[in-house]
């Protein structure tokens, strides 16, 4: 139950603070750099968008235009003849409205040379066509918050034929909006040159997210529209369009903007004039002359590729999904797993804002990755608060009687046990000391308690180094436990082993005993495997880690074997069959157990130097469970007479072979070993 609250809110914390945090949150320069690249996946996946039909033009006054023999001499100030005759041009050619990204600050008419006004006139074509043209809205002029065209520019355009062209870059430095109205100091809305352009019902802010790169806008050299006099390719060019005339010089007026990520073609050698190759603006780190984003911005309003931003309900319902989905990995799953999850989940997301794009809604990209690692860290803060409630459960669940390492490994582990019960695969030995009894008639009682001590200490030592945990001593006997609490790859193989060492280290103790004229016991050994119930059993004021179940019962049986057959161990069928290849396995016979059908095959792990009495010691097995008694006993008696570590259980099952042949077995006898007589 409490597992279950944890896990409920732990995810709608997770939805809370990812839906609104992804939701809501300011646009932040990661964010914009997602959508940056999802534009850019847009292109790869769809292919990039062409733009030879584009509503918009831009006229380049670039390096090449400077160079040229035409206009090398002339200083920049003073390019207005040019300008008028460019926009003539792009005028009578069919173009829609033409603006100009520069801020004519400079009047000849200003200019004063001693007593007389040299450059008067040189303005004249260029006023002329700002009277003709510009209160109309046909050709607009520069400005900027700071610098206003020249006194009689302005006067001449009018209101409508002057505009601003300020950009603002993000806080990365990219520029990815471009209004369509500035407000000025006076208090007062005025356009922006793509506000003039597309008229007053456009949007106050275009968001530039391109579906191709910008420089694949249609585009010319200010030399070759100058050159060009083809009346074809100049109504080709200016037809149906707004024409920009800007700057494309290295160092000037330069931004980054949304298309750096997405590959832009080789630009074409110049050729002809009226071939209007466009020219080569694009910088070292992808920025470009503003007039291009002033020219992309009008052309994504009128060509219909402005994107549609989603709906904060929208994003806020993907947050939530992909904070909830990554919560509920981070809490249920390893931190490698949950990881990438909410990778994938960012990933997705990613891939769902290109498809967005295509389908013309601008979904922020990076929100479902920013939720998704909202959820994971919430996932992740609750499950350490779930594990530690836990932790401090198990400690106090099993601390006075689980070794320290043990809790420790157990609490290192993705999963901690279960601990009102759980169905689990364990091996359980019980070992018990040889000769309890005996020693108990002969030494006192300090004596006593101080050799089991020892003994006992000696087995919970080793079944704790194999990575088993000792549930309980039982007067001289003790019982283990593999695979529970803690989680124990091959347990069977650590319990079977475990047996052995433990055989062999008291054997070692009772020797060295022995010799020192000590007391010292002997042991038998039990071990089975299989499924069995583990969990805290008891009343609510004393309780005991342990395990129940036919498993158990049958390992606590396999311990009384060995005074029966004479040997020290037994070991069930699992955890014989997981030493084989450590260990010398002989199948000592079958014994029938209360409670079960079938007979439950029993073990003994010997050294390699017994091996070669295995064939002889398993053709008797063979003839007793064909009923051959006779044979067995025969067969057992020889081997019981010849040197080898199974000598005394050669003869044990002999004698069992003499009882069988007395006893009145039924026609359906399993073959199990017949250990009392009528």
């Amino acid at each position: 139950l409490m597992r279950k609250r944890v896990i409920l809110q732990v995810v709608l914390i997770a939805v809370a603070f990812g839906a609104a945090l992804a939701a809501w949150l300011p646009f932040t320069s990661l964010g914009g750099a997602a959508d940056d690249a999802a534009a850019a996946l847009r292109a790869r996946m769809f292919g990039a968008r062409t733009m030879e039909n584009a509503a918009s033009v831009v006229i380049a006054l670039d390096s090449r235009s400077l160079r040229d023999d035409s206009l090398a001499a002339t200083p920049r100030a003073l390019m207005t003849p040019v300008w008028a005759a460019l926009s003539e041009k792009a005028l009578g050619h069919g173009a829609d409205k033409v603006a100009l990204d520069f801020i004519i600050t400079f009047d000849g008419g200003d200019l004063v040379v001693g007593d007389g006004k040299p450059l008067s006139r040189y303005d004249a074509p260029f006023l002329r066509l700002l009277r003709k043209e510009g209160r109309a809205g046909r050709i607009i002029i520069g400005r900027s918050q700071l610098l206003l065209p020249g006194r009689r520019f302005s006067a001449l355009a009018g209101k409508a034929g002057v505009a601003f062209v300020d950009l603002a870059a993000d806080g990365d430095g990219v520029v990815r909006r471009v209004p369509t109205r500035f407000t000025t100091t006076e208090g007062d809305e005025a356009p922006t040159l793509s506000g003039a352009l597309l008229g007053e019902d456009a949007r106050r802010e275009l968001r530039i997210t391109p579906p191709a790169p910008l420089t694949a806008l249609p585009s010319a050299s200010v030399i070759d529209v100058l050159a060009c006099d083809d009346e074809v390719a100049l109504r080709g060019l200016f037809e149906g369009r707004s024409v920009l005339i800007g700057g494309a010089l290295p160092d000037e007026d330069r931004f980054r903007a949304a298309d750096r990520y997405i590959d832009a073609p080789a630009p074409l050698k110049p050729g002809a004039p009226c071939d209007f190759a466009a020219p080569d603006v694009r910088g070292p780190d992808g920025n470009m002359p503003g007039v291009w984003l002033h020219a992309a911005a009008v052309d994504a309003a009128r060509s219909g590729w402005a994107l549609e931003p989603a709906s904060p309900y929208a994003i806020a319902l993907v947050a939530a999904v992909a904070a909830a989905l990554a919560g509920f990995a981070g809490l249920a799953l390893s931190p490698w797993a949950a990881g990438a999850i909410a990778i994938a989940i960012g990933v997705a997301g990613f891939g769902g804002a290109a498809a967005a794009q295509e389908a013309g809604v601008l979904f922020p990209a990076a929100r479902a990755g920013f939720a998704a690692l909202i959820g994971f860290l919430s996932g992740w803060a609750g499950r350490l608060l779930f594990l530690d409630r836990r932790a401090r459960a198990l400690r106090a669940s099993f601390g006075r009687y689980v070794a320290p390492e043990l809790v420790e490994r157990i609490l290192s582990q993705e999963k901690l046990p279960e601990l009102d019960g759980e169905q689990r695969d364990v091996a359980i030995m019980f070992a018990d000391l040889s000769g309890f009894t005996a020693l108990s008639e002969r030494v006192d009682g300090k004596t006593l308690t101080a050799t089991v001590n020892k003994y006992l200490s000696i087995i919970a030592r080793e079944v704790e180094k194999s990575g088993g945990y000792v549930d309980k001593f039982i007067g001289d006997a003790v019982m283990a436990i593999w695979n529970a609490p803690a989680d124990l790859p091959n347990h069977e193989r650590a319990a079977a082993r475990a047996a052995i060492v433990i055989r062999d280290r008291v054997d070692e103790a009772a020797a060295e005993d022995a010799e020192n004229g000590l007391p010292n016991f002997a042991i038998k050994v039990g071990v089975n495997s299989g499924s069995a119930i583990v969990g805290n059993v008891g009343d609510e004021n004393r309780l005991n880690y342990t395990a129940v179940g036919d498993t158990v019962n049958i390992a606590a049986r396999m311990e009384g074997l060995p005074s029966v057959f004479l040997t020290p161990i037994v070991l069930g069928a699992d955890c014989a069959d997981a030493i084989r290849d450590e260990a010398a396995i002989l199948e000592i016979a079958s014994i029938r157990v209360k409670g079960r059908r079938e007979p439950v095959g029993c073990f003994a792990p010997m050294s390699a130097a017994a091996h070669p009495h295995f064939t002889a010691y398993e053709a008797a097995l063979t003839a007793y469970r064909a009923r051959d008694f006779a044979g067995a006993e025969e067969g057992w008696a020889a081997l019981a007479q010849t040197e080898w570590e199974g000598a005394a259980l050669s003869g044990a099952m002999s004698g069992f072979a003499q009882v069988a042949a007395e006893e009145d077995l039924p026609d359906d006898w399993d073959g199990a070993v017949v250990m009392k007589t009528k």
